[in-house]
This record gives C-alpha cells, structure tokens and sequence, in this order.
C-alpha cells in the first residue's frame, strides 16, 4: 500500500513546475474522495463526465476546478492540509495532511523566479506544497532553495499530538 503513494509522489513532484531535489513530509495522512463527490462540493451541476485533467486538477464536465479548493473547504478549520493529489487511476482526489513540509530546489533557469527573493518564494512554493503550514526557515544554500513548513501549535481544532 504504501509503494504506490510514494511512487505516486515521486511522480506527482516530477510533474511540478522545479526541479525538486527534496520534499519531505511529516506524519503524513491522506483522506480521498471519489471524483464525483468532489465535483458535487465544488458546485458542478453536470457529474456525466469527470476526469483529472492535471494532477491537481480536475475537468468536472468541461469545468476545470484546482482539487485543493476542495480540500480547503473540506476541511475549513484544520491547520495540517498541504495539497491535493488528483489520482487518475483511482478517480478520486487525496487530501494531504501534515505537520511539516520541507522542500528543497534546484534553481535551474526554469524556476530561477523562486530564488531572487527566498522568502518571496517559499511563499509561492507554500501554494504548492504546504498551503496551510506556517512558513518557518527558508535559505539559499549554493544554487537550491530551502523552505521548511510547519503547523502553527494550538491552531487546530485536532491537535494530534
């Protein structure tokens, strides 16, 4: 079981827009959802065709909505959710939850944008990859950026530990 989810996150983080050398994840929980409830909770009237049309989007009969925005208002109150994985094979949207994030990339000319300002970029990267963690540290380390995420303690309702 737990191979695919991380062949499918070795994948999913080959797809993104950098080149990413390292993401780490903490205490990572996934809750999935069939496609045709997360179309429904986003306000699709027609559920005939619903297909991924990205990793973290999905086309809910011609209507493409971000999986995350699902997952936000899913879960309103908890602090912990990082992203969404739209999963093709089993038409369904995975929630990601964790306590920390860390992500570290090469800024090749591609994705230079995220490394003339660090600080700038973790914060755009945080979109990607830990939407509702706090950003804690961030660095510039020869030509990677760093960025470590992490759950604000006492903000949410669940508190785990």
């Amino acid at each position: 079981m737990k191979f695919p989810i991380v062949l499918y996150l070795i994948l999913y983080s080959m797809s993104l827009p950098s080149t990413v050398l390292k993401h780490e994840i903490s205490k990572a929980q996934y809750e999935s959802f069939p496609f045709k409830e997360v179309c429904q909770k986003l306000g699709a009237k027609n559920l005939e065709i619903i297909e991924a049309k990205s990793l973290s989007e999905i086309d809910c009969m011609g209507k493409v909505y971000p999986a995350i925005d699902f997952c936000l208002n899913q879960f309103l109150m908890d602090k912990t959710i990082t992203r969404a994985l739209v999963d093709s094979k089993t038409k369904t949207v995975k929630c990601e939850k964790s306590i920390s994030v860390m992500i570290s990339l090469s800024c090749d000319k591609r994705d230079l944008k995220y490394c003339f300002n660090p600080q700038k970029g973790c914060e755009e990267l945080r979109k990607i990859y830990a939407n509702r963690l706090d950003l804690v540290h961030y660095s510039m380390l020869e030509k990677n950026i760093n960025c470590y995420f992490a759950k604000s303690f006492g903000e949410s309702i669940n508190e785990v530990d």
